[in-house]
C-alpha cells in the first residue's frame, strides 16, 4: 500500500499540487487523470 497524506508542491511560488491525500492499495489498478500541467507527474 502507498499512503500519501497532505502532499503539496510549489515551484517558484506557484502551487503545483494543493494539499492532496491518496491511498493506493496493493493488487489494484489506479489511474491518475488531470489536465496538462496539473501536477500528475510531480505527484508520482
Amino acid at each position: 500500500m502507498l499512503d500519501l497524506q497532505n502532499v503539496s508542491r510549489s515551484v517558484e511560488g506557484r502551487m503545483h499540487i494543493h494539499p492532496t491525500s491518496l491511498t493506493l492499495r496493493k493488487g489494484t489498478m489506479n489511474v491518475l487523470l488531470g489536465p496538462t500541467l496539473s501536477g500528475k507527474t510531480s505527484l508520482m
